[in-house]
């Protein structure tokens, strides 16, 4: 027997009631999680490819020590090692003449050429072997040489050496301004280009004076300088 063909009512009371149930089901059922688009959860923090949850997190990386703003200290350079200070070498004592003591009084030397002596009709003289390359000739008769002595400081009793040049024995006479005059014979080295000495004690009064060398009997010898101690 054929079956009856169903209506349109019932076939649409069945879509309704399906419609009912989806609808109740997905109230009750929760949804899904899907994931999104950058294939993690939808916090963002992903699925291990393992599927044991989260990635450890990652360990920050140390930073590097930051440099100090100090220059490297530098060793310092040893000290250079203090030289000793020369000591000063003390001179050697002074050694005791061989001489004649002196007397204490300055050695006072006077040349016979000197321009701020007296000579009354005497003349200077050169000679290459003589002090100063010059001596004091024509002595004798008018003629007279006065030599200046100034300075002294205490009158008293002094040792007068004279130099003198002569090639035969002369006579010369010596007196301190006009006080006596003292009479030496003199032959000396025989030679008008060699000195030789003669000494004498005069007495020198203190402050200017004048020694006189003369001969009223004839010529004198050659004077070259005098020495006073």
């Amino acid at each position: 027997m054929d079956r009856p063909a169903m209506t349109a009512w019932p076939r649409r009371l069945g879509w309704t009631a399906l419609a009912v149930g989806v609808g109740a089901t997905a109230l009750f059922v929760p949804p899904l999680v899907l994931p999104d688009g950058r294939g993690g959860l939808p916090d963002g923090r992903g699925v291990a490819p393992d599927g044991r949850g989260d990635p450890p997190a990652a360990t920050a990386a140390t930073p590097p020590p930051a440099p100090s703003s100090a220059l490297p200290r530098t060793a310092a350079p040893p000290s250079p090692t203090e030289k000793p200070s020369p000591t000063a070498t003390p001179p050697p004592a002074a050694r005791p003449s061989s001489g004649p003591p002196s007397s204490g009084a300055a050695v006072i030397t006077l040349h016979a050429a000197d321009p701020a002596n007296l000579r009354s009709g005497a003349r200077v003289i050169e000679c290459p072997t003589c002090v100063g390359g010059s001596r004091v000739g024509y002595i004798g008769g008018p003629n007279t040489l006065a030599i200046r002595v100034a300075g002294v400081t205490t009158a008293g009793e002094r040792t007068m050496t004279v130099t003198y040049e002569t090639a035969e024995t002369r006579t010369l006479r010596v007196a301190v301004d006009d006080g006596p005059a003292q009479t030496l014979t003199l032959s000396g080295a025989r030679d008008w280009l060699i000195p030789a000495t003669v000494s004498i004690r005069v007495h020198l009064p203190a402050g200017t004076s004048w020694i006189r060398f003369f001969n009223d009997e004839g010529p004198a010898p050659d004077v070259n300088q005098i020495q006073l101690r």
